[in-house]
Parts: C-alpha cells; sequence; structure tokens
C-alpha cells in the first residue's frame, strides 16, 4: 500500500490547528449570512514616570542624566538680599530651570515629593539653610501633546533632612499627565562664609525627587 505524502497529512491538519473561526452555509441562496470571528487582546503595562530637567522626552525610557544647578554670588551682593540666577549652562531649560513631567496610567492620583540629605555645606562644614532656596513655577513655553502644561506647585524642601512637603497631582480619565517648568534662584538673604556649598552627594547638594502612587 502507497504511503500519504509527508505533505498531503500536513495539509489536512492545517483546519484542526488554526485558531479563526470559520462557518459554511450549505443552503446559502439569495440574502443568506454566514460570520466568523476573531478575538483581539492589547495588553498596556502600567507606568509611573518622572522627568525632572534632561530626559527622553514624553516616553517612558530611563535617562541617567543629573542636571546640575549652579549659582554665584556678585562679590558686591554677598547676603544683600539680591535674588541670584542659576548659570547660563545650569538646567535643561537653562538658567537655574528644569523641565517637570509626570505621567501615570495606573489610574489613582500621584503625589511629588523631594527629599534633602541635610543643609547645603562646604568642606570646612559651613551651611546654607535650604529655605535660601527659591523655587517659581510655571508652564514650559512649549508643551507636549496630550499633557497638561502648567504651574507645578515645587514640594517645598525640608529646612534639614529627609522629605519635603508633597504635592499631589490629581488622576483625570485614570491618567496622570502633568508637565511644567521650574526655575530655581539662590535669594542670598545671609551673609556666609566663602565656599562652595553643595555641589555633591557629601556636602548635600543633591536633592531627590519621588512620585508615589496613591
Amino acid at each position: 500500500m502507497r504511503k500519504p505524502h509527508v505533505a498531503t497529512l500536513l495539509t489536512l491538519l492545517l483546519p484542526a490547528l488554526g485558531h479563526a473561526e470559520s462557518t459554511s452555509n450549505t443552503t446559502a441562496a439569495t440574502a443568506s449570512t454566514t460570520a466568523a470571528r476573531v478575538d483581539f487582546s492589547i495588553t498596556v503595562p502600567a507606568v509611573l514616570f518622572l522627568r525632572i530637567g534632561t530626559g527622553s522626552g514624553v516616553g517612558a525610557a530611563n535617562n541617567t542624566t543629573v542636571d546640575g544647578l549652579t549659582f554665584t554670588v556678585p562679590a558686591t551682593n554677598i547676603g544683600d538680599g539680591t535674588t541670584v540666577a542659576g548659570s547660563a549652562a545650569s538646567g535643561d531649560q537653562t538658567n537655574g530651570a528644569v523641565t517637570v513631567r509626570v505621567f501615570s496610567n495606573v489610574g489613582s492620583n500621584v503625589t511629588l515629593n523631594s527629599s534633602v540629605t541635610g543643609q547645603l555645606k562646604t568642606t570646612a562644614g559651613d551651611t546654607i539653610n535650604w529655605s535660601q532656596i527659591g523655587v517659581a513655577a510655571a508652564a514650559l513655553t512649549t508643551g507636549s501633546a496630550g499633557y497638561t502644561n502648567g504651574a507645578i506647585t515645587h514640594p517645598t524642601f525640608s529646612a534639614t533632612t529627609g522629605a519635603g512637603t508633597a504635592t499631589t497631582l490629581t488622576a483625570a480619565s485614570k491618567l496622570v499627565r502633568q508637565e511644567g517648568r521650574w526655575t530655581f534662584t539662590y535669594l542670598n538673604a545671609n551673609t556666609v562664609p566663602a565656599g562652595t556649598y553643595g555641589n555633591t552627594a557629601a556636602n548635600n547638594g543633591r536633592v531627590t525627587y519621588t512620585v508615589t502612587q496613591l
């Protein structure tokens, strides 16, 4: 007896292995119908995204750049209350300004907070309190499609160490999509010894921002 060809066997098996539906109307006439169905499934990951300063646009990609904010007090204005702006190269928006962008599709509100490890200090141990850092919140000059572009309240710095006072961002239609700009200044209200305050993590110069899903 002749054995069936392998290709023939595969052809016969294909309808049984397929996942698409098929139906046949064997008494078809005018206006007869038949139907077949396909099920679709789309999986969207739950994402919580925060950008402060340099970042990767509106996507959720990671970016490891940590922006530096530098303030140099003029010799004739030490401690006289004249506000000192950031240098031209400070922040991704320049002159002490940074982009702020928060995205969440988890469905609930989020909080945004700041945390410091201590007062800004020099290697000699002299200090400047975080209350001497001013922050102005405003909208970005050019906003991103789909985002609410406006003044996001900056979470107040702790005067000494640890977390500050959190800002709540409210979800709309189960999404948080908010962006804005923070411009930092040195308020220069106190006469302090010469030196570079902060600048390194060891001298408490780094602020860590955190978003928390509620």
